[in-house]
């Protein structure tokens, strides 16, 4: 769970922020302390633009932004999600009725749809969805493939145990499709001896898939929308204070360091190659972190994620409101890095195990153009919009 802790604002001297372009995480700020040096009328001065500040902050208007949010952005992608997941059960059930090489092509083709809807769904952590552990049980990996096995073997298993977030969701479908044996021929076969029980693995994991993302859909189509926007104050459980802490955390955890940095091996010193996304399906982890960084830009920029012409109140109107008078803008610059990385992120292999294990420069490479982006949102965005951080890094990095 995210523990919380408090980012110091000060208003006495300059906030130096350490930092670097290599291989570290920004888990912090670092504050130098004002001395009893300060005079009064500097610390009259630096009040008043404190106070300005806090001013255009609140005249912004945040109910417009969540609105978008909720109905352009957050609830349309769920539904998107929903729906595909309803189409793989559709063709899991045409296969196992007919296991044939067509049906079977079709399976992973729309598995692979679905997984690409999820990457504009794990960003949204909040209300039940991060009580039920929405997201570790649709998308952790690497699957825990010898727990998968028993499960399968023994049909003796409860996947809403912690132990089985790991056997469900996009990994033990990754592997089950594409994993379980040497081609699609023999992994055919696998599902039309019955005696197995993969089918029926494969048959709950998707339910449980469907089951799951319908609680959260639910709750977003009942009470909790009206008081999501209605929850505009500056506070460590409104609205965008929450949303914007898991976008951020997302973007630092789920994003940077899962699908690049933890591969490359930059938090173990040497690479992972067998911890990328979709490892067995190999051609879609490169895809899957592209989606990823549209949905990203696209919820930064306020895109209705039905009609990207569509666009709304977002992050970037925010800080473009608040730097209202300002000739460069945070906003510019983190569009421009997340360009920048979207540009490293085409040029590597549609592989990543093979990009790590071929040329793991270029991973890293891709890591520190996203890093630099972290900088931007974690540390700049966070203090012009008045947020503190509400989660503290557990893994080192």
């Amino acid at each position: 769970m995210k523990k919380k802790f408090l980012l110091f604002l000060v208003s006495l001297i300059s906030l130096f922020v350490k930092c670097t372009d290599e291989l570290e995480d920004i888990t912090s700020t670092e504050v130098i302390t004002s001395t009893s040096q300060v005079n009064e009328s500097n610390t009259d001065l630096t009040d008043n633009s404190s106070s300005q500040n806090n001013q255009t902050i609140d005249s912004f208007d945040h109910k417009g932004m969540l609105i978008n949010w909720v109905d352009n952005i957050i609830v349309p992608s769920i539904n998107n999600f929903d729906d595909s997941l309803a189409q793989l059960k559709e063709a899991l059930t045409t296969f196992l009725n007919d296991p044939t090489l067509i049906n079977f092509k079709n399976l992973k083709e729309i598995y692979f749809i679905s997984y690409s809807k999820w990457q504009y769904v794990e960003m949204f952590d909040i209300g039940i969805a991060e009580e039920i552990y929405f997201k570790n049980r649709i998308n952790i990996y690497p699957a825990n493939v010898q727990n998968i096995e028993n499960n399968i073997s023994s049909k003796n298993y409860d996947l809403d145990e912690s132990l089985n977030f790991s056997s469900q969701g996009f990994s033990a479908l990754d592997y089950l499709l594409n994993g379980i044996a040497d081609n699609e021929n023999l992994i055919i076969a696998k599902y039309s001896d019955k005696s197995l029980n993969y089918g029926v693995y494969l048959n709950e994991i998707i339910d449980q898939m469907i089951s799951l993302t319908y609680t959260v859909k639910y709750q977003w189509d009942g009470d909790y929308r009206n008081t999501f926007i209605e929850s505009t104050d500056n506070t460590s459980t409104s609205s965008i204070n929450m949303v914007v802490n898991d976008f951020v955390y997302y973007f630092e955890k789920g994003y940077r360091a899962n699908k690049f940095g933890i591969p490359a091996g930059v938090f173990s010193g040497a690479p992972l190659p067998d911890r990328v996304e979709a490892y067995y399906g190999e051609e879609y982890s490169k895809l899957l972190a592209l989606e990823a960084g549209n949905a990203i830009e696209q919820f930064f920029n306020g895109k209705s994620s039905e009609d990207l012409t569509n666009i709304g109140l977002s992050l970037k109107h925010y800080l473009d409101y608040i730097e209202s008078n300002d000739d460069e803008k945070l906003s510019t610059r983190i569009n421009d890095q997340l360009n920048t990385a979207k540009d490293k992120i085409i040029s590597l292999n549609n592989n990543f195990k093979l990009q790590v294990e071929q040329d793991n420069t270029q991973m890293l490479s891709t890591y520190d153009a996203i890093q630099k982006t972290v900088v931007m949102l974690k540390v700049d965005m966070l203090q012009k919009l008045n947020i503190s951080v509400d989660y503290a890094d557990a893994d080192g990095d």
